[in-house]
C-alpha cells in the first residue's frame, strides 16, 4: 500500500491532469460512435464466434481466427451486456484506452514531459484509434507488446524476479491472442 501511496505522491496535480484529459480524450475518440459504422469481415467472423461463445455453445479453436482469447472476453461481455455493435467492439476500444496509459509506466526512462507526450500521441493516433474501433486482436497485441517491453526494461534496470513473472504472464497472455507473439518474443 505504501509504494502505491508513493507512486501517486510522485505525480503531481498538472500530470494528473494531464492523465485525466487524455484519458477524457481517448475515451471519447474510442466510445463515441463506436457502433456506427459496418461491420468489417474479420470483425463479423470474430463477433459470430463470440456470440456462439455467450450462447453456451463453447469454442473450438480455429487458426483463422488467431488466438481464442478475443472470442472468449467479447463472449463474456456479450453475456453480460448483451450482444450489439458496441459491445462486439467495447473490449477493443478499452484495450485501446489502456494502451494512452502505458507510457505513464515508463516515466523513469521516458521522464513525466515524455511520457504525458507519448501517452498523448497513442491517444490521438490515427492508427491507434482505428485499431480500437475495429473488432480485431492487434490493438489486443499492441497493448501486451508495450507492457513486455515495460517488464523488460524494468528487470534490465533492476534484476527483479517478479518482472520475470510479469514478462511470462505478458507472453502467455500474447500466445492466446495472434501468432505475431512469436515474432514478438524473438525480437524481445
Amino acid at each position: 500500500m505504501s509504494k502505491a501511496r508513493s507512486i501517486i505522491n510522485s505525480v503531481n496535480k498538472i500530470e494528473f491532469s494531464a492523465y485525466f484529459i487524455i484519458l477524457l480524450l481517448s475515451s471519447y475518440l474510442r466510445l463515441v460512435g463506436l457502433e456506427t459504422k459496418s461491420m468489417h469481415h474479420d470483425e463479423s467472423l470474430h463477433a459470430y464466434y463470440a456470440w456462439i461463445f455467450s450462447q453456451g455453445g463453447g469454442l473450438i479453436h480455429n487458426p483463422m481466427l488467431h488466438g481464442p482469447l478475443q472470442m472468449q472476453l467479447s463472449g463474456f461481455i456479450f453475456f453480460i451486456f448483451g450482444d450489439n455493435d458496441f459491445t462486439a467492439r467495447v473490449l477493443y476500444a478499452l484495450a485501446g484506452i489502456s494502451l494512452s496509459f502505458v507510457p505513464f509506466l515508463l516515466r523513469n526512462h521516458l521522464g513525466k514531459y515524455g511520457a504525458v507526450v507519448s501517452a498523448f500521441l497513442i491517444a490521438i493516433s490515427p492508427t491507434m484509434i482505428y485499431f480500437s474501433r475495429f473488432a480485431r486482436n492487434d490493438i489486443l497485441m499492441a497493448v501486451v507488446t508495450l507492457l513486455l517491453i515495460v517488464c523488460v526494461w524494468r528487470y534490465l534496470q533492476g534484476g527483479q524476479t517478479r518482472n520475470m513473472y510479469w514478462i511470462a504472464a505478458l507472453l502467455a497472455l500474447a500466445y492466446t491472442i495472434k501468432e505475431t507473439s512469436y515474432l514478438i518474443t524473438g525480437i524481445i
